[in-house]
């Protein structure tokens, strides 16, 4: 991070920190693909308005993608639940000797 004052480096390790640390306790329950990729988009959003609020140019970059990649893990999250909600269709004996 170029022309960064030390609490934007500060700040940046402690949000990092943060995140990882709430992954990791995300990670440790077991919980439907679904409800997990939802959970993990929502706290990628948090962490991109984190880096926003630092405030530092070259991070405008990194906070885009990561607001991109949120949407992207909660919109698999959501497809994820309503696959898993369809139920799965049996096979016809009928219509094999037709």
């Amino acid at each position: 991070m170029p022309h960064s004052q030390p609490e934007d480096f500060v700040a940046y390790i402690a949000f990092t920190a943060g995140f990882l640390f709430l992954l990791w306790l995300l990670s440790r329950g077991t919980r439907p693909l679904g409800s997990s990729l939802i959970l993990w988009g929502i706290l990628v959003v948090i962490l991109s308005c984190g880096y926003g609020l630092i405030g530092v140019p070259s991070m405008t970059v990194l906070t885009a993608a990561l607001i991109k990649i949120g949407f992207l893990l909660v919109l698999g999250g959501v497809a994820c639940s309503l696959l898993a909600a369809c139920p799965n269709p049996t096979p016809n004996r009928e219509a094999d000797h037709v």
